[in-house]
This record gives C-alpha cells, structure tokens and sequence, in this order.
C-alpha cells in the first residue's frame, strides 16, 4: 500500500508540472470552472426567489448542500476525470495494453494519466459557499468534532461518486462504445443536489438505492444543516454505502479487466 501511494503521489506531482508548463491554459481553464459554479449558484437564486423554500430547505440550506456536491464534484474531476476516456482512449484504439505491462493499478493509472489540476478551483468555490452558508445559519456551529464529521462525509461521497463511474465505465468492456456509459449517467447526478422529497418515490428510489447520488450531496449534507426532515440513518450510512459501492464496482472492474483484448488485429 505504501508503494502504491508512493507511485501515485509520483505520478501527481509528475502531471502537476507537466500542467505548470501552460500556466495561461491553466487559469482559463480554471476560472471555466468558476464559471460553471457561479451559473449553479445563479440558478439556485432563481428557484428560490420563486419558491422561498423547497421541502422545507431554505436558501441557505439549499446552498450548503450545493456547495457540498461542488466540492465532492470538483474532487472527482480533478481526480478521476478521466475515466471519461476509457471507452475511446484505452479500450477502443488499445491503449490500456500499455497500462497493463505496468506494475501499477490500473484504474489508478487511468485516472492519473490526465489530472485536472484547474478542477480545484471548483473544490475552492464549494468550500466558500459552503462557509457562507452556515453564516447564514445561526442555529449551525461547527466546532472540531463537527469538522473531522464533515471532512468524514465529503470523503464518503467522494469515494461514492468513484465507485458509480467506476462502475459504468467498466461497462465498456462488454458493451464498447466511443462514449459509453459515463456521461449519460453524469447528468443523473443533478438530482442528489435537491431535497429527495421533492421527487417521485421510484426517482427517490433509484439515487438511494440503485445509483446511490443523493450520498453525494444531499444526505450527508442534511446531517450539518438538515431540518429534522430526513431520518438520522440516511446521512450516518453515507459510509458504508461508499464502502459496499466501491467494492461492487473495483469486483466489476477487475472482471472488465480480464475480459479486456487488445485492439490489435
């Protein structure tokens, strides 16, 4: 394990000054970042000018759980964006062959051939609104037990969203295709950022149950700033359900893997 996170911090720092060397690149394509996270904010403001609350969530409620999944969401892409490329990029034209004569992981690999450093900057931008809105809820103090509890979380989640795209990008190693699975999936995201009251029940179902995205915002998030409508368990499971998904979808993985041939004639 300590020569995997050695590889991997290696591999980081070796990405990270590849991107130092287009600094321009960088901060543009940082504040493209920014811009995505203020669009979310301005459109939080527009449905709740429309409706002062949503399930009983008020604005600044709504805007620690969005600030939350900005976080979560930034990490990912940061990390582990590039997954979106396994479908075309490794499996289709053959480039995982050169992945597997390495001694390494290789989903850490993967994720670790393209790290998008300029994603951090949402990551920063879901932590400042994350601080402004306990600002604006007097009722919620965090002290450092309450800290470690949402460093606990944001962890979890994260770990969730990995686990879910892991899993269907694995998918392209039986169902190959230029896109695959990853980006329509992506879009289902959006609905763990809402209170999960507001959708129908077989919706409710399926991003707690089946594609477990209301653990990535929305139920760990109501554990800081909830209203006593969500029951304690959901928000206190976000753990276990990051620790059962990621061993679903690493099982998975590793069976794409063996089914994996090489693009080569």
């Amino acid at each position: 394990m300590l020569r995997v996170l050695r590889l991997a911090w290696l591999l980081f720092l070796v990405t990270l000054k590849r991107r130092l060397a287009y600094r321009g690149d960088l901060l543009l394509a940082g504040l493209d970042e920014v811009c995505r996270g203020a669009v979310a904010l301005i459109m939080l403001k527009v449905y709740v000018t429309q409706a002062p609350t949503l399930a009983e969530w008020g604005p600044a409620q709504l805007s620690f759980v969005l600030g939350f999944s900005m976080v979560t969401i930034g990490l990912f892409h940061c990390l582990c964006g590039n997954l979106y490329a396994l479908s075309n990029t490794y499996i289709i034209q053959g480039n995982l062959d050169r992945v597997l004569l390495r001694p390494y992981p290789t989903f850490l690999q993967i994720c670790f051939d393209r790290i998008a450093i300029e994603d951090l900057s949402g990551v920063l931008l879901g932590a400042g609104v994350m601080v402004a809105a306990v600002a604006n809820l007097p009722e919620v103090h965090f002290g450092p037990l309450q800290l470690l509890l949402l460093a606990l979380m944001l962890a979890s989640s994260f770990a969730v969203v990995v686990a879910v795209f892991m899993a269907f990008a694995a998918t392209g190693f039986w169902f190959e295709d230029r896109v695959g699975m990853v980006p329509p999936v992506y879009n289902l995201m959006e609905f763990g950022r809402w209170p999960v009251r507001i959708y129908h029940p077989a919706l409710r179902w399926l991003i707690t149950a089946v594609i477990p995205f209301g653990f990535v915002a929305f139920y760990p998030a109501s554990l800081f700033v909830g209203n006593g409508s969500v029951p304690m368990i959901y928000p206190l499971l976000t753990p276990a359900v990051a620790i059962v998904a990621l061993l679903l979808s690493t099982a998975l993985w590793r069976r794409g893997i063996m089914r994996y041939e090489s693009a080569g004639s």
